[in-house]
């Protein structure tokens, strides 16, 4: 089961790293663009910590899944006890009354679990309940996966935005009414 919790200054290198893991480098956010749309007033960052499986029947196991959980904490930054970090979600509130989600990222290992689902749901509610009326974003025009993703979320397209990531690759812009 997923956690959901908000951001800690403690996450952002294993968010970095996910962020890069998640898109190409054309798509990525750089390490100063990341940290600055997390640590404006008007955004919020949603993270999803991934408990650790436990073997049940074996103490060698049970020792294995915890090093194991140790040594990920240390490589994704968090220097604390808390569990991997399997995803988040980074919006910006808008001046308007709408939310801007800046990135949603999910690992790998952990897609097809519903966490995308969970933290979209769960940035959408947080902008609901300050009173925003809508959600937007982008997504690279060769994602058929995240396009795919959002339409059973109800978002529609609105417009094509020309080489919004660089020469040659344009983007969706999508929109969802709450």
């Amino acid at each position: 089961m997923f956690v959901l919790r908000n951001y800690r200054q403690g996450d952002f290198e294993a968010l970095y790293g996910i962020d890069r893991e998640c898109f190409d480098a054309g798509i990525a956010y750089s390490r100063r663009e990341l940290q600055s749309y997390i640590e404006r007033k008007q955004s919020f960052c949603i993270v999803a910590e991934a408990p650790a499986p436990v073997a049940r029947n074996s103490t060698a196991a049970i020792a294995s899944a915890k090093a194991t959980s140790q040594a990920a904490r240390r490589e994704a930054g968090s220097g604390d006890s808390s569990t991997p970090i399997a995803g988040f979600v980074l919006v910006e509130i808008h001046h308007k009354g709408y939310g801007h989600i800046i990135t949603i990222d999910v690992l790998a290992e952990y897609r097809r679990r519903q966490l995308g689902t969970l933290l979209l749901q769960a940035a959408e509610e947080r902008v609901r309940k300050i009173g925003g009326f809508a959600m937007v974003l982008e997504t690279a025009v060769n994602n058929q996966a995240a396009l795919a993703f959002y339409e059973r979320h109800k978002y529609k397209v609105l417009n094509k935005l020309p080489g919004y990531y660089g020469k040659g690759l344009d983007a969706w812009f999508l929109t969802k009414r709450l």
